[in-house]
């Protein structure tokens, strides 16, 4: 165990694979975030348009379609994650418990009950 209570960074990570895998919040909000990313790669597009860039609104809406069809994608992520290096992944979790406040798995399980915390940590972990 680590110091003030916590665990180490392997059973936190486990713990967070698991949180991903079973809890279908955190899905939705991946989904929520991948159309709301494909939604602005759209728009972007279109603006190309506007400024004769032809080449960007095809090169946009196929990047939107193919992000917003993707729906493997999470689970793209999760697999990632798993495949992570040792170092990596404690590099991970070290992010994780600065956004949680905390090195506690019951408190990164409290986290997910937001919205707005589960948002923050997906985009976290696709940042990573």
């Amino acid at each position: 165990m680590a110091e003030g209570g916590g665990v180490d960074y392997k059973m936190y990570f486990g713990q967070l694979i698991e949180i991903l895998e079973t809890n279908p919040e955190m899905k939705r909000s991946a989904k929520g975030i991948s159309k709301q990313e494909a939604y602005g790669a759209g728009g972007t597009a279109i603006g190309g348009v506007l400024f004769r860039a032809a080449r960007a609104l095809v090169g946009g809406i196929a990047g939107s379609l193919i992000g917003y069809i993707s729906s493997d994608d999470y689970q793209r992520i999760i697999q990632i994650m798993i495949n992570l290096s040792d170092s990596k992944k404690k590099e991970l979790v070290n992010k994780v418990q600065e956004l949680v406040g905390s090195v506690l798995k019951d408190a990164l399980v409290q986290f997910v009950t937001s919205e707005e915390n589960r948002t923050a940590l997906i985009q976290l972990i696709r940042s990573h």
